[in-house]
């Protein structure tokens, strides 16, 4: 099977590593795979074939090279719809939407929703493209709202590599203080503005150093003092992760969220809030309803003040784990892709 996933960038995103994992799993199972994107800054162990798509770097340069060349493989797999939309002007027999969330979430304006709603009503309801989704309620969705050609392979982690591992150098780090832990993202359904004001609560504690706040991601700026580590490769990841108390992860829309999955894996209790929808309320999580800041205050304070429950709250986790599989998922994906591709 010769196939391309398509992108105009590889970052170090839930979703670019998803792609590699399941690109690098294609490769070594003895088919073409590629990925075909404009930009690489990614920390991710990319095992397969990159290609550059066009000469220039420029999101106008993917999109016109999405819109008039026709593509020579088997498949090709794109995540994001508008890019979906792009390809099918050349290549619309040979596409597979691989839903990692639904992208009218990433927009807070009324006419960019619209218009993504409408993208999604005429690639997948009307040009009927198949659909691989990340889990079960994106699925249900799709389903409902589009009539879409949904088949679900949910995302996993592998667990060799992350676990509890309370390393020396970020133990010392964090030193006597409390460790919230948040994942800076700009976009708007990652809910970023929203850890921003749920910590402004904890501003003295932070100012005299009863609590540490980490962040993994983006470069952005904040009004109180934080220790940023930028994007790290997963063995640093995971220390990291171990040595946190909490992770604080507000989102307002997912799919299914790695970092989440990752952070139960290594032992480090989570707030976050209704829009995960693979953990229960008060058994491997704390959850509240979206945007509901003074609740989740209340939740990481329930966290930082009690470490019995947090404690009671990684047990479960660890089970929850358990049957997010990465190994799996990669077989998964290879099944559906193959035989998505025998339709087509």
């Amino acid at each position: 099977m010769k196939a391309c996933f398509f992108r105009h960038s590889l970052l170090s995103r839930g979703g670019d590593k998803m792609v590699v994992e399941y690109a690098n799993h294609l490769t070594s199972q003895g088919h073409d795979a590629v990925i075909l994107t404009n930009i690489v800054d990614t920390i991710f162990d990319v095992r397969t074939r990159i290609e550059k798509i066009s000469g220039s770097t420029t999101k106008t340069g993917t999109i016109i090279n999405a819109l008039f060349k026709k593509r020579d493989y088997d498949v090709i797999v794109a995540d994001i719809i508008m890019m979906n939309f792009f390809l099918s002007f050349r290549n619309r027999k040979k596409l597979l939407c691989f839903a990692q969330d639904y992208d009218e979430s990433y927009y807070k304006g009324f006419f960019m929703k619209m218009l993504i709603r409408a993208v999604y009503f005429y690639c997948l309801r009307i040009l009927k493209i198949p659909v691989i989704a990340v889990s079960d309620e994106l699925g249900e969705l799709l389903r409902k709202r589009f009539n879409a050609d949904v088949s679900v392979v949910r995302n996993g982690i592998d667990t060799d590599v992350f676990y509890p591992d309370r390393d020396e150098k970020y133990r010392s780090l964090k030193s006597n203080s409390k460790v919230i832990l948040v994942f800076a993202r700009s976009d708007y359904r990652k809910g970023f503005d929203i850890a921003i004001q749920v910590l402004s609560n904890f501003r003295n504690d932070i100012d005299n150093g009863n609590i540490s706040v980490w962040a993994i991601g983006e470069d952005i700026d904040v009004p109180f003092k934080i220790r940023k580590f930028g994007f790290v490769p997963p063995d640093e990841l995971r220390r990291i992760l171990s040595c946190s108390d909490v992770l604080l992860y507000p989102s307002r829309h997912e799919g299914l969220p790695l970092f989440v999955l990752e952070a139960m894996a290594c032992g480090c209790p989570v707030v976050t809030t209704k829009a995960v929808k693979f953990v229960k309320n008060h058994t491997d999580a704390l959850q509240s309803k979206v945007e509901d800041v003074k609740s989740l205050v209340d939740l990481v304070a329930t966290l930082i003040n009690n470490e019995n429950i947090g404690s009671k709250i990684m047990q479960e986790a660890f089970e929850t784990v358990k049957r997010f599989n990465i190994k799996h998922s990669m077989n998964m994906f290879e099944n559906d892709l193959s035989t998505k591709t025998e339709k087509n």
